[in-house]
């Protein structure tokens, strides 16, 4: 939480978690010194989502709170960047809210994240095969973000709304099932509480919690490997030995950090980074290149690998090309 003197913005939605969140932060804010100001964006995606901002002047009157507002074009950011709805929503969701932190020198973001949603995360991103890193789901701060209420349940939410008489408004989104998290909230928890484990939330995120320090060290293992390289012309170039000497799981993290580092990890998959350490272990990949997305690649050479942006030749092979066979796999 922020110190004395200190602002916080909190994103304030209209339902129920942030709400909640709002409501206890203002009381915090009170008692500990710092500013608080609520941020609202209308995503624009429902026709009365106009309501939404009234509801939230409200709510910021009643708690003595400032309020930041805007609107957003999600369906145009959808376009533009070829994603989905939800994740143009995010993606100008946090833009948003940054634009605020920054315009009021605010040190931290609170987002009301419950345990609830850290179970329905880890969820999706297990029926999307992730590794212990997606897995970790959310953390209750990364960077300049913190979840106050990750370890809260969304009953407990509700327990505090309704002893402190504040309404809420509900997002008819919600439950519209073309929305993968709404399914797995509504038809796959539920199921999976009432055959398998009634406190299977609870479960979910606790196994969240585990995988996070699990993959925080790796992390750090990775880390020192990457560390150990060197930068060359906006590429990382790392030691092939260290990374053919390195658990496989380690050089793995490795070479995830350094794409990551060069561009993001955007429509980077695992067959790029499997194809990565074949070639690491291969005899002697020198003069190989692997095609990167986000136009980058990464060259091989007897001792080194150089992750970084495309050379202008146009000589880069596919990846189908340029993936070894499985045997070159150590």
């Amino acid at each position: 939480m922020p110190s004395v003197r200190e602002t916080a913005v909190v994103a304030l939605s209209g339902g129920a978690d942030s709400v909640a969140l709002t409501d206890a932060m203002a009381d915090l804010a009170h008692e500990a010194g710092f500013r608080l100001v609520a941020a609202h964006l209308d995503h624009g995606l429902r026709a009365n989502s106009g309501d939404d901002v009234a509801f939230c002047s409200g709510i910021c009157e009643r708690l003595g709170v400032a309020l930041r507002t805007a609107r957003a074009d999600v369906r145009g950011r959808a376009r533009r960047d070829k994603c989905g709805t939800e994740e143009a929503a995010r993606l100008e969701r946090y833009a948003f809210l940054r634009g605020v932190k920054r315009d009021v020198g605010a040190a931290v973001i609170a987002v009301a994240h419950t345990r609830d949603d850290q179970a329905e995360t880890f969820l999706m991103r297990l029926l999307r095969g992730a590794g212990s890193r997606g897995l970790a789901a959310m953390r209750a701060r990364a960077g300049d973000v913190i979840r106050p209420l990750l370890a809260v349940s969304r009953e407990q939410v509700l327990d505090h709304l309704r002893l402190r008489g504040l309404s809420w408004r509900e997002d008819a989104t919600n439950a519209d099932p073309a929305f993968v998290r709404n399914r797995v909230r509504h038809e796959l928890l539920p199921y999976l509480e009432e055959r398998f484990n009634p406190r299977v939330r609870a479960a979910l995120a606790r196994s969240a919690g585990l995988l996070a320090e699990e993959a925080d060290t790796l992390e750090g293992l990775a880390e020192a490997l990457v560390a150990g390289g060197r930068q060359q012309e906006g590429s990382i170039v790392l030691s092939r030995e260290a990374l053919a000497a390195a658990p496989r799981a380690v050089a793995s993290a490795a070479v995830r950090r350094a794409v990551e580092s060069t561009g993001g990890l955007r429509a980077v998959s695992k067959l790029h980074v499997d194809t990565m350490l074949a070639l690491i272990h291969s005899p002697d990949p020198s003069r190989r290149r692997l095609p990167l997305p986000g136009g980058r690649e990464a060259v091989f050479s007897y001792r080194e690998v150089a992750v970084g942006p495309r050379g202008d030749d146009g000589q880069t092979p596919s990846l189908r090309r340029v993936a070894p066979r499985q045997e070159a796999r150590p």
